[in-house]
């Protein structure tokens, strides 16, 4: 009977025990879903028994409790934006002007390496234009380097630059031609004689002028065209450089006096005794050689002229070495004599023979040449 008695009780106890697990873990479930942690108390072992599929899902979509980590902070990497923000790109102004300054760089550099390639030489008119350009652009903050390079072949392509360098280095006196080694000091000679058939003349366009490229031209142009007219010494002077060139094809300079000298440009036959003494075959360049001293009376043959190709006119200028004309301080011209002591060719004739050429002025009959500011012979 005792064991009988046993039996219920023990029965009734694991009833109960049973109840108190299922009542433990319905506490448990309630506790995850309104967030509060479970009793540390409640039995260990009971709640994975009583797992069901539906409530492991909703368990496993809670958010698992965050893990203790490092608290060393690594940098996030730099955007490319803020990399590049350390060297700020210029202004959209100061870019446009690079930008012209470019453009303005490559034409000239295609212009100087083009002469370099064909080995031909630069005029003084078209070197001095080159040359300013590029110190326009060295002092607007060009890079200096490569203006250097350009300005080194234009000197290398300019023989006339390198004979002015090689003067330059002697003193001042040192270097005279022939032809001013024996002249005589008048500072304002007279010239008595006209220097063709003026009746053949057509118009006369004063200086100075300004060509295109741009290009200075100081001296006159005689208006003949195309007539073949003779050329005559204004004054006793004596023959002192002079060339043979493509497009020329001649040119002669004779001193008048030490100060005074005359030019005569684009004359297609000189006399016999000046042709012998220029190369045979025309060179590349304007540029003039020093000759044997040839002295011609006043009035006297120097050649024949037709003009230029196209304009059928040909230059006469006149420059005397005490003057210093309107371009001396111009930072574009004023590197040369030709340029700085350029006056009116005609201002040496009786006033009865210069108001005759005078009469003949006409700018316009230039075209492409026109004036450049107020023309050295007053009217």
């Amino acid at each position: 009977s005792k064991g009988f008695i046993a039996l219920p009780a023990i029965i009734f106890l694991v009833v109960a025990a049973l109840a108190g697990g299922a009542l433990v873990y319905y506490q448990s479930q309630q506790s995850e879903v309104s967030g509060e942690q479970p009793a540390t108390s409640s039995p260990v072992a009971i709640a994975p028994v009583a797992l069901a599929p539906t409530l492991a899902k909703e368990r496993d979509s809670t958010p698992a409790p965050k893990k203790e980590v490092s608290k060393t902070v690594m940098p996030s990497p730099t955007p490319p934006q803020q990399a590049q923000s350390t060297h700020p790109a210029p202004p959209l102004q100061k870019l446009g002007a690079t930008s012209d300054a470019q453009q303005e760089f490559v034409v000239l550099e295609g212009e100087v390496r083009n002469a370099q390639e064909k080995k031909t030489f630069f005029s003084p008119e078209h070197a001095t234009r080159i040359l300013s350009d590029l110190l326009r652009l060295e002092e607007n903050g060009y890079l200096k380097s490569e203006i250097e390079k350009l300005r080194q072949i234009v000197y290398d392509f300019s023989p006339h630059l390198q004979d002015q360098a090689k003067q330059s280095q002697s003193a001042p006196s040192a270097y005279k031609t022939a032809a001013e080694a024996n002249c005589a000091s008048n500072a304002t000679p007279l010239f008595t004689n006209d220097i063709t058939d003026m009746s053949k003349v057509n118009y006369i366009g004063p200086p100075p002028t300004m060509g295109a490229g741009p290009s200075l031209k100081t001296h006159s142009y005689i208006g003949t065209d195309h007539a073949r007219v003779p050329v005559y010494a204004p004054a006793a002077m004596a023959l002192e450089s002079g060339s043979h060139y493509i497009g020329g094809p001649y040119m002669m300079e004779f001193r008048v006096s030490c100060e005074v000298k005359v030019r005569f440009g684009h004359i297609t036959e000189p006399v016999e005794v000046i042709r012998k003494l220029l190369p045979s075959e025309p060179k590349q360049d304007s540029r003039t050689e020093e000759l044997t001293p040839i002295t011609f009376a006043a009035g006297e043959l120097v050649g024949y002229t037709t003009g230029t190709d196209m304009a059928g006119n040909w230059d006469f200028g006149v420059y005397n070495s005490t003057v210093q004309n309107r371009y001396a301080d111009d930072p574009d011209w004023g590197n040369s004599t030709t340029y700085t002591s350029a006056i009116c060719p005609f201002d040496y004739f009786p006033a009865g023979m210069r108001s005759a050429y005078v009469a003949k002025f006409n700018s316009a009959a230039l075209g492409g040449n026109p004036p450049h500011g107020e023309p050295f012979c007053a009217i």
